[in-house]
């Protein structure tokens, strides 16, 4: 245990830009937290990791986004040489690569809500990765005051930081699950455009050419 006597400050930074930003009021310097004893940190490596895991699933989101992105292209390709192939054929064959343009056009729709979302997920996740940031720093506080180790400012500063950043990401989740509703909703119209397509042209939904 660090005794008083030799107790270092801990730099209480009050932060110069706004929490939306990813700073946070209140944090304390790492530095001093690696000078205690590996076994009185349980709980500073727990928040830590809890950080790491909002990374992660940041991360994952941003790889959603852009895969769904991805799909949009490749389906906009699709539907670009679907109109040069329309063409030159024949009347029949045209009317059916007509409907299968307007299929594909409505998945693009269902495509572009899909990564609105994810994108809404995105803010979502920024505010989850701040609040477990500012956990982080509780913990890192409560760990030094447990050690007696003069710092400046008050805990209480760090657990208030805590409450705001839940309540805000409390009411976004809200938000977020109202967005993911109504995706379910351009989900299943684009599924049913899907499948009138393909009863229109006798085939099952179902299999390889599944879209």
């Amino acid at each position: 245990m660090i005794k008083n006597n030799t107790a270092c400050l801990i730099l209480v930074c009050v932060a110069v830009t706004l929490l939306g930003c990813g700073s946070l009021s209140y944090t304390v310097d790492q530095s001093l937290i690696r000078r205690l004893p590996k076994s009185s940190r349980r709980s500073v490596f727990q928040a830590e990791t809890v950080v790491t895991i909002a990374v992660d699933q940041k991360s994952t989101t941003k790889r959603k986004i852009d895969s769904t992105k991805r799909e949009v292209a490749r389906t906009e390709e699709r539907i670009k040489s679907l109109k040069k192939r329309q063409e030159s054929a024949a009347a029949r064959e045209a009317d059916k690569i007509d409907m299968e343009i307007d299929m594909l056009g409505a998945k693009v729709d269902y495509l572009e809500d899909k990564a609105s979302h994810f994108r809404y997920v995105l803010k979502l996740r920024d505010k989850e990765l701040l609040l477990a940031k500012a956990k982080f720093e509780l913990e890192k506080v409560r760990l030094v005051k447990k050690h007696s180790i003069a710092f400046d400012g008050d805990e209480e500063d760090f657990l208030k930081q805590v409450r705001s950043l839940q309540e805000e990401v409390d009411e976004f989740r809200m938000d977020v699950e109202e967005d993911a509703a109504d995706l379910k909703v351009s989900e299943d119209e684009w599924l049913a455009v899907k499948r009138q397509y393909y009863s229109a042209v006798g085939e099952s939904s179902k299999g390889w050419w599944t879209e």
